[in-house]
């Protein structure tokens, strides 16, 4: 117990096993800091988090402790936000983690693994968390640091200062509360629209013009409705522009993230799949007019992606057709699109609420004086088929230009996301990577593979960036070809039967065997909630 040390209050232990005691000093000794490199892990967390240096280092301890609980505490354990985020940041020292972290140290393999997204998660999460506390006091005879380990909220104690504080709970409501209320008021706020368009035309006699002059007025006020949708979106847009973000972004777009804004779920795909070859997770080849294969290689190399490369193993042969891989790797795209969200770089559709609401009104206010003069010529016997044919179009109009707006109809990056997309774009230069990285004659695949292993990442960003096709040339064209043949083989089945491929849905989602899992507490709401070891 004393490999790590610690300054919290003591309480009684239990005594470790001669491995546990092992384990501790392995931990001990081990350090994620590479002693060589400009700016170490540390250095790199504590600014990616906000963090002092010496916080750094303190929080890196714990994740050491949750490491050895996760394999002693006998139970499934979940880290606090902080030791979350040294994980997460591990998990992208793919060689170090797996290879020294895993290897090495806690001679097992140490999963973080996507949560459910089922209804009583988050309380499964809670206890989770509170028996892993329990552990900590039980197996290193201290109190975990209040700092790093923040103490559970008593639900009990929450309920009676509510019921003892009504007043005051009301005062404090969330600041959300209204926003959710929203969607509520939508069909009464319409149809006092309606009603005080009704009325407004009436006064200013616009019911009474003739069918021309209505006309004249009529079309222009269409064409300036919709600009001004467009406009309040931007500038709700602009305003809002770390989105809805829930927790620090991160200090730029990772790879995947890039690839999902670039070119959707289809590019993640393929830098994903791409990326697995290249560390030689999986073998990838295509056939002719049969499209293209993924098969499993060896798993211990899959890094950050090992849930799908393990559901990969279980499938006959180990190997699949890469347009099921590819609908698997869905969810993956939808953990990016998840985290891109909490950090403020993306928006979910319709979530853009105030430049929603006052589009619908609008458009309900061209409409309703439009229904308004229709019943008065319908009602005087007067042609009013050119006025229905207006009332067509601007509704078909609004729904084209509300379903391309971000934040509207269709999600995108926020303003702080384009940024970030742009100064990645601009840092990067595709002719030095297809440079560095030129095919050499008289080399075989693995040789070049072994070879440019250890440097991947300049052809990895040209693929999140400009797509597959963009690898022409390159150590990954290997890699390239295959991918785009099989978008191209899907593309032709679906062009020529209205089809498309199928996903294999009879495997679990986690297909890792485990004698340990995990939850992180502070992704419960999302999808990036856990771990398994083994």
């Amino acid at each position: 117990m004393a490999a790590i040390p610690s300054t919290s209050t003591a309480v009684a232990a239990c005594p470790l096993t001669d491995a546990q005691q092992a384990l501790l000093a392995r931990l001990h000794a081990y350090s994620p800091d590479d002693p060589h490199a400009p700016l170490p892990y540390s250095r790199r967390l504590a600014e990616a988090e906000g963090w002092s240096h010496d916080h750094a280092l303190a929080v890196i301890d714990e994740y050491k402790r949750f490491a050895f609980l996760a394999q002693a505490a006998g139970h499934p354990v979940t880290p606090s936000v902080a030791v979350d985020a040294a994980w997460h940041f591990h998990l992208q020292y793919t060689l170090e983690y797996w290879d020294v972290f895993c290897a090495d140290v806690l001679r097992a393999r140490l999963h973080h693994m996507p949560g459910t997204g089922a209804p009583d998660e988050a309380a499964v999460y809670a206890q989770r968390y509170r028996d892993t506390l329990d552990s900590y006091r039980r197996l290193f005879g201290c109190e975990p640091p209040a700092s790093i380990w923040p103490r559970p909220v008593d639900r009990q104690a929450e309920a009676d200062a509510e019921a003892q504080q009504p007043e005051r709970m009301a005062a404090v409501a969330p600041r959300r509360a209204w926003r959710d209320r929203l969607p509520k008021l939508v069909w009464p706020a319409a149809a006092a629209s309606v009603a005080a368009t009704c009325a407004s035309a009436q006064d200013l006699d616009v019911l009474d013009y003739t069918g021309p002059q209505f006309l004249a007025f009529y079309v222009p006020a269409c064409i300036l409705a919709l600009l001004l949708i467009v406009a309040l979106q931007a500038i709700e847009f602009r305003i809002r522009r770390w989105g809805r973000r829930t927790r620090k972004a991160s200090s730029g777009l990772s790879a995947d993230e890039v690839a999902y804004l670039t070119g959707g779920e289809a590019r993640v795909a393929q830098v994903v799949t791409m990326s697995l070859a290249h560390a030689g997770a999986v073998d990838l080849w295509s056939v002719h007019r049969q499209g293209s294969y993924v098969k499993i290689a060896d798993l211990e190399r899959a890094g950050r992606y090992d849930d799908y490369c393990a559901w990969l193993n279980e499938q006959p042969s180990g190997a699949v057709r890469y347009g099921v891989f590819r609908e698997r790797l869905a969810r993956y795209a939808q953990e990016v699109v998840d985290g891109m969200r909490a950090q403020g770089w993306f928006w979910a559709p319709g979530e853009l609420r105030a430049s929603r609401m006052a589009a619908r009104a609008i458009a309900l206010l061209v409409l309703g004086t439009g229904a308004a003069k229709l019943a008065v010529g319908l009602s005087r016997g007067r042609p009013v088929l050119l006025l229905c044919i207006c009332m067509a179009v601007f509704t078909i109009a609004y729904r084209i230009v509300a379903g391309r707006l971000t934040g509207f109809g269709r999600g995108g990056a926020t303003a702080a996301g384009r940024a970030a997309l742009l100064e990645r774009r601009n840092a990067h230069d595709p002719r030095a990577a297809r440079d560095a990285r030129h095919v050499r004659s008289g080399q075989g695949a693995s040789e070049i593979r072994d070879a440019e292993r250890d440097d991947p990442d300049p052809l990895l960003w040209t693929a999140a960036l400009f797509g597959a096709g963009a690898l022409a040339g390159t150590v990954w064209s290997a890699y390239a070809g295959p991918v785009l043949a099989a978008s191209q083989v899907s593309s032709a089945a679906a062009a020529k039967a209205g089809g498309g491929t199928s996903a294999d849905s009879s495997c679990s989602s986690s297909s890792c065997s485990s004698s340990s899992s995990c939850s992180s507490s502070s992704c419960s709401s999302s999808s990036c909630g856990g771990c398994s070891s083994s």
